[in-house]
């Protein structure tokens, strides 16, 4: 019964340290899918101020063909309009006319589509207020605007420069940096989402 006492001791020893130091260890847990991060949780295109995830092909495939469908049906009503009228300068028919005077007014729809809707992969109403196509109340139409400017200066300017041996010199447009994407991809992908209102102004390193 004697020697059983010290064993009985050290095994109770034993378990009381070993119990201390499992209730002390830190722990470590894999977050499951309900716990992750939001921006784990990001979906296509991202919230406002978040991180923009890239579109998967298939997943932008569909959105182009609903935005290709959306602008196409918006230009054939724009052509309806103005049936009879499409040879006529294009601010002579349509209101607010800034950077396509002079352009027949029949071109424009599809200037619309194709030029800007189609190379940045948005609907008409990504610039315009549907329906009241002359209101500027969208930033982003002036913004297509000074856009505008800047690709006919670089193709005047520079573009016109560039020595070439197929005849007509190369050109830029809107397509050459936005590749179907609203906002242009640069070498490290899609910048950041829009900076939510309040948020203080980049540093300098950003």
């Amino acid at each position: 019964m004697s020697d059983r006492v010290p064993a009985a001791v050290a095994i109770l020893s034993s378990i009381v340290i070993v119990g201390y130091a499992c209730a002390t260890a830190p722990t470590t847990t894999t977050p499951s899918p309900t716990t992750q991060p939001v921006a784990a949780q990001q979906t296509p295109g991202g919230p406002p101020g978040g991180p923009r995830v890239p579109l998967t092909d298939s997943a932008r495939r569909v959105r182009d063909s609903l935005n290709a469908a959306r602008r196409d049906s918006a230009s054939a009503m724009i052509l309806r309009s103005i049936a009879g009228r499409e040879n006529q300068p294009a601010e002579s028919v349509f209101k607010n006319i800034k950077i396509l005077k002079g352009i027949p007014a029949g071109r424009v729809p599809a200037i619309m589509n194709m030029g800007f809707g189609r190379s940045l992969g948005v609907t008409c109403g990504f610039c315009h207020v549907p329906g009241k196509w002359d209101l500027d109340d969208k930033e982003e139409k002036n913004t297509a605007r000074l856009m505008w400017a800047m690709v006919q200066t670089i193709n005047r300017d520079y573009m016109a420069k560039v020595p070439n041996d197929r005849g007509a010199p190369p050109v830029v447009n809107c397509f050459t940096c936005h590749r179907g994407m609203a906002h242009p991809i640069g070498p490290d992908g899609p910048p950041p989402g829009p900076r939510p209102a309040g948020a203080p102004p980049p540093s300098s390193g950003e």
